[in-house]
């Protein structure tokens, strides 16, 4: 299986873009980092699985997409796990893993790893949600984040990752290095299941 794990935020053209932010003890602490803690945990166990792994840090999304569609292209006989990489913000304290509407794959990659996430990560989250998005709808903001890998190959699906929130008292743990890993683990696991 390859697993593509996409930095989101971080790397956009002319752009200083960090994503969101808090304070932790006099100190801003930025979703870019968080993401490339939990990003650096999963890649060491899915490469201790033997599976592969390919980071993404630069360009707009959909020429991230479009990369990830190109990666899956070039090994048509491996499934392909997409997932584009955020920490959410609002006060909520739930994990939410979005797919496509229209993508089955994209469907089962995502349960997958909220299931995984949701055992993981509690009790520091209420729960952990999957909900479909699409151009219009309440989760259309997440489809700028995946647009593009329904239309890739047939190997390849995609999910718009959100384990926990920034800014929420109840996932303030969730941003330590023991709790980002566990974050990352948790991803590498749901994507492991969803490859078997």
């Amino acid at each position: 299986m390859i697993v593509i794990l996409d930095r989101q935020h971080y790397g956009k053209p002319g752009r200083d873009d960090r994503g969101a932010q808090t304070e932790i003890d006099g100190q801003a602490v930025y979703e870019i980092d968080l993401t490339l803690a939990y990003i650096e945990a999963a890649t060491t166990l899915l490469l201790a699985e033997g599976h592969t792994v390919h980071i993404l840090d630069s360009g707009w999304y959909g020429e991230r997409n479009d990369r990830a569609c190109e990666i899956a292209r070039e090994n048509p006989d491996e499934r392909v796990a997409y997932v584009a990489c955020h920490v959410n913000a609002g006060g909520g304290t739930y994990g939410l893993t979005l797919h496509d509407a229209r993508s089955g794959g994209g469907r089962r990659l995502a349960e997958a790893v909220a299931d995984v996430l949701g055992t993981n990560a509690a009790p520091h989250i209420d729960r952990s949600i999957v909900r479909a998005a699409e151009q219009g709808g309440t989760w259309s903001r997440a489809m700028t984040t995946i647009s593009g890998i329904y239309s890739g190959p047939a190997n390849i699906s995609g999910i718009c990752f959100e384990p926990f929130f920034i800014d929420s008292e109840r996932n303030r743990p969730l941003l330590s290095p023991l709790g980002l890993n566990v974050i990352g683990q948790a991803l590498a696991v749901g994507c492991m299941n969803w490859g078997e």
